[in-house]
């Protein structure tokens, strides 16, 4: 018992989202069984002559209703479920080509190809020294990151070419 409520805690402590999920299913699932005991008992009921034929019909398409929702919740539950695991892999997917990306000396195209999915680029707006120009990029399995604010303490720039430099700005400025 002691292990087990161990077991549950750590769950719990990795995922509270997932083990809320998978709390709401199992609730859900034994509902659904409780309400399909309770059905065959007012059917049993009905036949043994111990409730009226009215009674049953109202009793009957209630717990109806309810397990058609509950079947509804289940799969829903379910699909969340099946969802998060998938986001849960494509997290360490992307994790694991991020700790790839950290040892390399040099950013190579098979790395790129395995760390972003596509890039947004936008059309140029202003004139001049103040062009600005909006660039998005989305990454494998986990799409476009915001990072947090206390990432970058002041704007990151960088001198690409001749006449061209690169500024990375925590928020979009419009021009």
């Amino acid at each position: 018992m002691k292990l087990e409520l161990r077991q549950i805690g750590e769950c719990m402590r990795a995922d509270e989202e997932g083990f809320a999920e998978l709390l709401a299913l199992q609730k859900a699932i034994a509902r659904n069984e409780t309400v399909l005991k309770l059905y065959e008992k007012v059917y049993e009921d009905n036949a043994a002559g111990k409730v009226t034929d009215e009674f049953f019909m109202q009793l009957s398409h209630r717990y109806e209703v309810e397990r058609m929702e509950l079947k509804s919740k289940i799969a829903g539950l379910r699909r969340q479920l099946t969802e998060m695991g998938a986001r849960e892999l494509g997290r360490d997917r992307f994790l694991a080509a991020v700790r790839k990306f950290m040892k390399m000396e040099t950013l190579t195209a098979p790395l790129l190809r395995e760390l972003i999915d596509r890039i947004d680029v936008y059309e140029t707006e202003g004139t001049g020294r103040n062009r600005t120009q909006r660039v998005v990029i989305h990454y494998r399995f986990v799409g476009y990151i915001v990072l947090p604010d206390n990432v970058f303490t002041q704007n990151y720039r960088a001198d690409t070419r001749q006449g061209v430099s690169v500024e990375y700005l925590r928020s979009p400025v419009t021009a």
